[in-house]
């Protein structure tokens, strides 16, 4: 563990000075974090105006601008995409080199994952804060949501890069699995509330998306610092669900990379 410590330390402190170099590249990924919730709060305000309780799934406008802001902080916190590279590294052979480094090559995706979001955060904080201004988001949090919903957060951001992880590893069986990451995200999106809230969804899609692991990364750690939408008995259930996904998720990891390092082979790199 020490070693895995002193080297994710390490590629945390080469791919910060790597973001920093493409500021660009990193403005414009940023700019697509917030304009996919903002169109959706936009749309999703509009339908809860025309209709007859000016609510959609018991927010009014007010409770979606907070839901929406809070996805949008939610979602940056907590994304991960690697699937969109692990492929790239088997095809190529680049995973030949990290399999010789005394660390797992996950840790230098962990340091991707945090430099990024580091980095990024000073063209999103003002952002989010022009958003809450414009949109007057109305909360309802006490101090037990907020302390819960920043556990939440991190164990949510914990469970969408083990997954995701996992998904990637399929890049042992298949050439290019761009294809399963836009299925992968398309799930994070409607079954993890970030499309819409859960409960606006039809019923069997709703029943669907709380046994899921989805719901768990971005919509329940959303409801907890909104506030008046979960009491302390569905936070600490949520909890745990996160826990049982997370060690789920470690579990297929340890299976899946295992068999596909045997599958593995590589002619350059």
């Amino acid at each position: 563990m020490k070693a895995s410590m002193r080297a994710l330390g390490a590629h945390l402190r080469a791919h910060l000075a790597v973001m920093m170099h493409y500021r660009g590249e990193v403005l414009l990924w940023s700019i697509w974090g917030i304009v996919n919730p903002a169109v959706l709060y936009a749309m999703w305000s509009a339908a809860a105006g025309g209709s007859a309780s000016h609510e959609i799934a018991g927010y009014d406008r007010g409770g979606l601008a907070a839901y929406f802001l809070i996805m949008m902080i939610v979602g940056h916190l907590t994304g991960a995409w690697d699937v969109y590279q692990m492929g790239f590294f088997v095809r190529t052979g680049a995973l030949s080199p990290m399999l010789l480094q005394p660390a797992l090559p996950m840790w230098r995706s962990v340091a991707e994952n945090l430099a990024y979001k580091v980095v990024t955060l000073m063209f999103t904080i003002p952002v989010w804060i022009i958003f809450a201004w414009v949109v007057t988001p109305h909360f309802q949090p006490t101090a037990w949501s907020i302390l819960l919903g920043v556990i939440a957060l991190t164990l949510g951001a914990i469970l969408a890069f083990v997954l995701c992880y996992v998904v990637s590893l399929f890049a042992f069986w298949a050439p290019k699995i761009d294809a399963l990451g836009e299925v992968y995200f398309g799930l994070c999106m409607f079954l993890g509330g970030r499309f819409a809230p859960v409960e606006a969804l039809p019923k069997p899609i709703e029943s669907l998306a709380r046994i899921m692991p989805f719901k768990w990364m971005y919509e329940f750690p959303t409801e907890l610092f909104i506030g008046g939408r979960l009491t302390p008995t569905d936070a600490c259930i949520g909890l745990l669900i996160q826990c049982g996904w997370i060690a789920v998720s470690i579990a297929a990891f340890r299976i899946t990379w295992a068999a596909g390092l045997k599958r593995y082979t590589a002619v350059s790199g």
